[in-house]
């Protein structure tokens, strides 16, 4: 308990000299909707697709041809985070016809499958190509927060290729971790592929761990997949999970 003490203020140190906003969050409690979900990334410095939700078929409209085509599709609601198994997913939309066509496809399409009111449609740039992988925080009742980095997409499920970390990892220690993952080779520069920015990926993780450590009302959080490439590393899906019943994490927190 004191080690880990000693760890929660060290992660506070380095998050008060490198200047990464320690502000309240304001999100009320359960599943946030990726929308929100990624204006917390962005505020804190985490790449995100550029992108906005939209309400209305309009404002898609509007919304691509601002950050111009190809674009992706995904319906927003708290209730439907496995957009592809509700069917509210549409990628690679080439122009202005085939949004509309896709808006009222996945309107359809959602609400017969789930029955839930949903926020919008976020209209994003499609990402391109990299290594998928996932950064995820759930904070333990005991211990506190807990990071987890592995190989994302659907690999996360079929081959389980993760580390557990703690969230004050220094950034080399975290690059130490990723390279230890059974799959590190596809990040290193695979059949001519260009190898990963692992510094990029490491701030990535770095800042989600002083985030989490710092903000007790959120419970959990699941970057997957973020898009790791020679250029960077950027979150293409995120999930955070809050909660209104904080007295045992600010316990900890205060160890």
């Amino acid at each position: 308990m004191t080690r880990y003490g000693r760890s929660l203020a060290r992660a506070r140190s380095i998050a008060t000299a490198t200047g990464d906003p320690v502000g309240p969050i304001d999100l009320g409690s359960g599943t946030q909707p990726e929308w929100r979900g990624k204006r917390i990334l962005a505020e804190i410095g985490v790449p995100v697709p550029e992108g906005a939700l939209a309400t209305s078929v309009d404002e898609a409209v509007d919304i691509a041809a601002k950050i111009g085509y190809p674009v992706a599709a995904k319906v927003q609601a708290a209730a439907v985070y496995h957009k592809t198994e509700a069917g509210g997913l549409a990628l690679g939309i080439a122009d202005e016809s085939s949004l509309r066509a896709a808006w009222t496809e996945l309107t359809e399409r959602v609400s017969a499958a789930t029955r839930v009111d949903f926020d919008g449609i976020l209209v994003e740039a499609m990402a391109p190509r990299g290594v998928e992988l996932m950064i995820g925080a759930k904070r333990h009742p005991a211990w506190g927060p807990v990071m987890m980095i592995g190989l994302g997409g659907v690999w996360v499920e079929a081959l389980g290729d993760i580390r557990l970390i703690p969230p004050d990892l220094a950034e080399s220690e975290i690059v130490d971790e990723l390279e230890r993952l059974r799959a590190a080779k596809l990040l290193g520069g695979f059949r001519g592929s260009a190898a990963v920015d692992l510094a990029a990926v490491a701030k990535v993780v770095a800042t989600v761990g002083r985030r989490v450590t710092d903000h007790p009302d959120i419970a959990e959080i699941d970057i997957n997949p973020v898009l790791a490439s020679a250029d960077g590393a950027m979150a293409l899906d995120v999930l955070i999970v809050c909660s209104d019943d904080n007295r045992i994490a600010e316990t900890v927190s205060g160890a």
